[in-house]
């Protein structure tokens, strides 16, 4: 944060560039998207699996995880704009850690808080702490149609 009494011209308002696209409403598999713009945090994986710290997560979204343990980014995956402009960095630090690529959910399922500790160290996916990872993984396992073959 910058503190300052100078007078500043804002930014110009950012525009819309959606037109009619709808992909992401569409996408959503727990509809959380309910018009443009707008999102239901109550109905949103990302949010329950982030930031609820709830014992249980609710069963409408249980169900749809789709092996999500740690947010959801199918309405960013399908959006045309990040298709077309994103950019894989090249800056290492930025770098997933390869074991926290396709963590297998049986382990999550079980991640004791020394391994949250050594997997997570100085990562902004520590906000979610050890029993949400557990809560997640064992949610998906649950609702998993073959839990064995999971590795999300």
């Amino acid at each position: 944060e910058i503190l300052t009494n100078l007078p500043l011209e804002p930014d110009r308002p950012h525009s819309s560039h959606c037109g009619t696209c709808s992909r992401c409403l569409s996408a959503c598999p727990t509809q959380a998207i309910v018009s443009p713009y707008v999102v239901d945090a109550n109905r949103c994986i990302a949010y329950h699996t982030i930031e609820n710290r709830a014992v249980t997560l609710p069963t409408e979204i249980a169900k749809n995880l789709q092996g999500w343990v740690a947010g959801c980014d199918i309405c960013q995956d399908v959006c045309p704009w990040n298709q077309r402009f994103a950019q894989v960095t090249d800056v290492e630090d930025f770098q997933p850690r390869p074991e926290n690529l396709s963590p297998r959910l049986d382990e999550l399922a079980n991640l004791t808080i020394e391994e949250w500790d050594r997997r997570f160290i100085s990562s902004a996916l520590r906000r979610i702490k050890p029993q949400q990872w557990r809560r997640n993984a064992q949610a998906n396992l649950a609702h998993s149609p073959h839990p064995a073959q999971d590795d999300n």
